[in-house]
């Protein structure tokens, strides 16, 4: 099975935190996000779009509008590298295990490792930019796109309507899906487990059941070569 780049970023997470094993099985990625992160998990009963909007409405004037409300599971604001993820209140709890570890893996991987690599190639100088405290210097942007180091500001990939955001947003999600499942299920343990059944799974990584019922056709002996990208396309 094709874990991508997931477990790195998994494991470096979880060093961040101080193990694994401080947050039980399941894992409580609630507290292991706010340990490692410092990062709220805020939890809101009939979450959607206009709730978020509402919430940027009371920080800065101009938050981001993108038409009528849309029910939301979870969601992810970071800015000035610091985060929060909202969480739908009255879903299961397994289901909002699993909807917190997918916003944390868009905050590991799309917003806190593009920093990561721009801070590497242009050292601290670059952070205002980053912050949005000032715009990038022409040189910059030619060294950005030039060494392939996105220093552009973070944007949402909410807007479900825009066709030519379509295949770009498909592709953050199934990445943040797949990170999500290392998280809560890594695959160290999950080979272990070839045949299990969803109910195993489920029992085991506090997993959706959708989701483990996915996880356990990944590690049946028929398909154990399959890859876990693009199979939770759920978000």
């Amino acid at each position: 099975m094709q874990r991508s780049d997931s477990q790195p970023i998994a494991a470096a997470f979880w060093a961040r935190a101080g193990g694994r094993e401080r947050f039980g099985q399941p894992v409580r990625i609630a507290k292991a996000v706010s340990w490692g992160l410092q990062v709220a998990v805020v939890r809101v009963a009939q979450l959607d779009t206009s709730s978020v909007t509402n919430f940027l409405f009371r920080v800065r004037p101009d938050p981001w509008l993108i038409g009528a409300p849309r029910p939301l599971r979870g969601c992810l604001l970071a800015d000035g590298g610091h985060a929060l993820i909202f969480v739908e209140s009255t879903d299961s709890e397994d289901e909002q295990r699993f909807t917190i570890a997918h916003e944390t893996a868009h905050l590991l991987r799309h917003y806190l490792a593009p920093r990561t690599a721009a801070l590497a190639h242009f050292g601290p100088s670059i952070m205002p930019v980053l912050n949005r405290t000032r715009p990038a210097t022409y040189s910059e942007r030619i060294s950005a796109a030039m060494n392939g180091v996105p220093i552009e500001p973070f944007r949402h990939a909410m807007d479900r309507n825009r066709t030519a955001l379509a295949d770009a947003v498909r592709r953050i999600e199934d990445e943040a899906d797949d990170l999500a499942v290392e998280l809560l299920a890594p695959w160290s343990q999950l080979k272990r487990l070839r045949g299990a059944t969803p109910a195993d799974i489920r029992q085991q990584f506090g997993l959706p059941a959708p989701v483990a019922a996915r996880v356990a056709t990944l590690i049946a002996p028929s398909d154990i070569s399959r890859g876990v990208l693009g199979l939770f396309r759920i978000k």
